[in-house]
């Protein structure tokens, strides 16, 4: 989650929205889309080993969670028309979510928060007893959002409320979200998680988004999101590729909360698996 709306707001910069395309491609006829594959892999075979050597350099100074993190984000950025074309498979054959009640909020390094998150298929009421179980606990914490990974269920779903509070703001659940579109505009905003109790930092990240997205019936709808209800929906969408908002920090701001970060892994119980 990110702080509430009554916290400090830390904009740093404010100008004219111009969207430009994350997802969504153009489907060129498949030899076309052969032939510029294998071009852009003959050039990236060419980078990496002309690059080879200074990546390992770097990654022998980073710091192991910070390799990860941006491993994470990597795989995240990852798209096309192939991306594409296995999500629509994913999705023909999504899965029946699984979850036991009570739900509990897993703190870093729960492996939960690292795992893949499958893709839901099946639209039934387990799934919005799922999302009122997650409405529930979220403002038991006295969190905005929460995304399901955080309560170790593995699914592709989140929820969020700006106001924070039940009977006060707008319910929004999203089963399967995509982002198709973002702002070039970026602004910074101190940012907190329930999976991090009391780690605040900046991150910065673009100021609106569009998404595409299912309810708990099935239904597909889109949206257009700004300020901080885009921000809380893209905190809660990087759960969903296991991204974590300390792996989108700066070093200069990773590092001022480094050793909170180290203090959860040494906290987390002994014997049981990290997912750093």
């Amino acid at each position: 989650h990110t702080p509430t709306p009554g916290a400090p707001r830390r904009l740093r910069r404010a100008s004219t929205l111009d969207f430009m395309s994350a997802s969504i491609v153009s489907r060129p006829c498949l030899a076309a889309a052969a032939a510029s594959r294998a071009r852009l892999v003959s050039r990236a075979a060419r980078a990496s080993t002309a690059s080879s050597s200074s990546n390992d350099k770097l990654h022998a100074r980073a710091h192991p969670i910070q390799v990860r993190g941006l491993a994470q984000i990597a795989r995240a950025k990852k798209g096309g028309f192939m991306a594409e074309m296995e999500e629509a498979k994913a999705e023909e054959s999504g899965a029946k979510v699984e979850f036991t009640l009570p739900l509990a909020i897993q703190k870093y390094p729960h492996v939960s928060l690292r795992n893949d998150n499958k893709i839901i298929g099946v639209f039934d009421a387990e799934l919005e007893k799922l999302a009122q179980a997650m409405f529930k606990i979220m403002y038991e914490t006295e969190g905005v959002g929460l995304a399901a990974p955080q309560v170790g269920v593995n699914y592709r779903m989140m929820v969020y409320n700006e106001a924070g509070e039940p009977g006060r703001g707008k319910e929004v659940v999203l089963v399967n979200p995509k982002i198709v579109k973002f702002s070039k505009t970026k602004d910074l905003f101190e940012e907190g998680c329930l999976s991090f109790p009391k780690i605040y930092a900046d991150v910065e990240r673009p100021t609106s988004v569009q998404v595409e997205a299912q309810n708990v019936r099935g239904k597909k709808f889109k949206m257009t999101l700004d300020g901080f209800e885009a921000r809380v929906f893209q905190h809660e969408y990087d759960h969903l590729d296991g991204v974590l908002f300390h792996d989108r920090m700066t070093d200069e701001v990773r590092g001022s909360v480094q050793g909170e970060l180290d203090a959860l892994i040494d906290a987390h119980p002994a014997g049981e698996p990290k997912g750093v």
